[in-house]
């Protein structure tokens, strides 16, 4: 079935669903966008026998994919660090955004980096002004994480369109 008219279109429904869904879940960390993206990369590669997406495109997608995942927690680590928070504020900006992310979906993430990092740091006996800069540095940096993702998405969808189209 390789490149027919019927396994192309669906490869291309399947690619672009894929991309929305990954392109929602930059700003909706409730939805897996960037692991659904990577899946319909597969199942277009499949569709299409390999040949407009084979192994090699896949794989970067994966790699990709990978780095996109890693983006939120790095950008909340590295935002609060440059903020001043300390082991504590760390732990609670990661801790937070997860906690916050099940009890407020689907913004609950950012509020949780925030609440997280500024009250570990004042459990730790951090001033509160300086607990709340640390808070702002994980929201800040949270932020940041996700707009790394979404570019990541980008490219995603750039390197998987390209092979579609046959570029």
């Amino acid at each position: 079935m390789p490149d027919s008219s019927f396994a192309l279109v669906g490869a291309w429904l399947i690619v672009l669903a894929g991309l929305v869904v990954a392109a929602l879940g930059v700003v909706l960390p409730v939805l897996p966008g960037v692991p659904v993206a990577l899946l319909a990369t597969v199942l277009a590669g499949w569709l299409t026998g390999f040949e407009r997406i084979g192994v090699e495109t896949i794989a970067w997608v994966a790699v990709l994919a990978a780095l996109a995942q890693g983006f939120e927690v790095l950008g909340n680590v590295i935002g609060a660090r440059r903020f001043g928070a300390g082991q504590a504020g760390l732990w609670g900006g990661a801790i937070g955004s997860v906690v916050g992310l099940v009890l407020l979906p689907p913004w609950g993430f950012l509020l949780g980096a925030f609440a997280g990092a500024t009250g570990f740091e004042a459990l730790a006996g951090r001033p509160l002004p300086e607990a709340w800069r640390a808070g702002v540095g994980a929201l800040l940096g949270t932020l940041a994480g996700v707009g790394g993702k979404l570019v990541i998405v980008v490219v995603i969808a750039v390197v998987v369109i390209g092979r579609l189209v046959g570029a």
